[in-house]
């Protein structure tokens, strides 16, 4: 069996000591002078003999138990194991750069808060800062201009302004085309253009570098005319595929968020970050990537608005979960966005 240091490490100092993170597995941990000493030098695969160099102080019952303990907490890599794995597909996939992985691979599998569990933290931050503004007024300044009345007589701000989000759905199949029109919203493909190297995609919400890089997967309790399952959404074609007659808790996917289990189907948008990387080696791209699925939110959300049905968005989810489900390998590819569908329950 052979070991190295983990190639997705990334430390600092917070007053006292080091402390180490690896953002593919989310593991932190203290990181000392001497482990520091001992993970630069199996930066390449070591075999024990080679580590018992190393740590001579160390019996062999000390030493078997120290490389599973850093094994475990992910500062050392077994040859073979998941993890290399990992960070092999990490290596050959991503192109953004170690700060923008710290922040997508560390934010993902949130841990389940209940509602009174939230609630309670918005107590504490009452009670320490307060209340903070959550808009910002011009009165009082010099130069002020009154705007028009702008939502009579126009139907698109009328829908716009009747969009909520109602965590609480009937036990009432969705329409087929109600479904469709929500994916073709968000996600269609009107047409295509050419620049100097490549075909580009039109969709409905716009795109940097017209990359189009979301793909959606709908995941079906109750919608007339399709069987429970996974589906994929392909926009250029307008149809759905099924892929799996999986049927989990849409709580499941959300964190444990009980309200979904209320409604009778999900879009999880799932981004294709390589189709950006393709183009843009910044990692500000990155932020472009997250900013579209808010478009497509957006679409999708005021489509379920004209036929008087809600879809309720939200951000936290059960990463490894969805991937698991709808066959994701590549880390450049993550679940982002879900946007649950259903007749609001007004009770």
């Amino acid at each position: 069996m052979r070991y190295r240091s983990s190639r997705t490490l990334v430390f600092h100092n917070d007053g006292d000591e080091f402390v180490a993170c690896n953002f593919l597995t989310k593991a932190v941990f203290e990181c000392s002078p001497d482990l520091l000493d001992f993970l630069g030098a199996v930066a390449d695969w070591s075999d024990r003999a080679a580590i018992r160099e190393q740590a001579p102080g160390y019996s062999e019952d000390e030493l078997d138990e120290t490389l599973a303990a850093l094994a475990e907490m992910s500062a050392l890599v077994v040859e073979g194991s998941n993890l290399e794995m990992r960070e092999d597909a990490f290596r050959r996939h991503w192109k953004w750069g170690v700060p923008a992985a710290l922040m997508h691979f560390c934010v993902q599998d949130p841990e389940y808060m209940s509602l009174n569990e939230a609630e309670d933290l918005q107590r504490a931050a009452f009670a320490s800062d307060g209340e903070i503004e959550l808009y910002s007024l011009n009165s009082g300044r010099v130069d002020v201009t009154a705007l028009p009345e702008v939502l009579s007589g126009n139907s698109l701000l009328q829908l716009m302004a009747k969009r909520r989000t109602q965590r609480k759905g009937l036990a009432k199949a969705v329409s087929v085309p109600a479904l469709s029109e929500a994916l073709f919203a968000g996600l269609g493909i009107t047409g295509t253009a050419r620049n100097a190297v490549v075909t580009l995609p039109l969709s409905m919400t716009p795109s940097g570098g017209a990359r189009n890089p979301y793909e959606a997967y709908i995941f079906v309790k109750a919608v007339d005319g399709l069987a429970p399952g996974i589906y994929h959404y392909s926009a250029f074609e307008h149809s759905l595929a099924k892929i799996s007659d999986a049927s989990p808790l849409l709580a499941d996917l959300v964190g444990g968020q009980e309200w979904a289990d209320t409604m009778p189907c999900m879009i999880v948008l799932v981004a294709h970050m390589d189709r950006t990387m393709w183009k843009y080696s910044d990692p500000n791209a990155y932020r472009v990537v997250m900013i579209e699925a808010g478009h497509i939110g957006q679409n999708i959300m005021l489509s379920a608005t004209a036929r008087g049905m809600t879809a309720c968005p939200t951000a936290a989810l059960s990463h490894t979960m969805i991937g698991e489900l709808i066959g994701l390998r590549n880390p450049a590819h993550a679940p982002i966005y879900a946007l649950t569908l259903g007749f609001p329950d007004a009770t």
